[in-house]
């Protein structure tokens, strides 16, 4: 009579399957002694999506190319990036570069007043502003 170990009934796919499957059965089998943790509950109430109120004078100072960035900027964005992002000049310079295409409408001129705006407003030494977390969520509007 054969045994289930004569070396004619088992091959090297039989062995190669049988480690699968204690390899399977091992990665499946419940670990009893650590209680898989529940998923939090999602939030009942609805998230507050009223408007919301921000004093742009206090974060958009006033100067020569203010105005230029609230009216241009936001076509393709919301000013968040702006504020977020605290650039030096030289990277205001190279982010300067990579946008003149978006507002071909702005003359040289202005296009240069608005980068010098963000360029000595919005520096690595301002602190950011605080700002609503639906702010921080909305980067871009286009």
């Amino acid at each position: 009579m054969s045994t289930l170990f004569d070396a004619a009934l088992v091959t090297r796919p039989h062995i190669a399957i049988g480690v699968a499957l204690l390899a399977l059965a091992a990665c499946t089998a419940e670990d009893q002694s650590t209680p898989t943790p529940e998923p939090a509950p999602a939030p009942t109430e609805p998230v507050d999506s009223g408007p919301i109120t921000i004093d742009l004078d206090a974060i958009f100072p006033a100067g020569a190319g203010r105005d230029l960035v609230l009216n241009n900027c936001q076509t393709c964005h919301t000013w968040v990036p702006i504020v977020v992002l605290q650039m030096d000049e030289a990277a205001w310079y190279r982010n300067g570069l990579n946008h003149r295409g978006r507002v071909e409408a702005l003359s040289d001129e202005d296009f240069e007043t608005l980068y010098a705006y963000l360029s000595a407003t919005f520096t690595p030494e301002r602190p950011v502003p605080a700002l609503p977390e639906a702010l921080l969520q909305s980067w871009t509007s286009n």
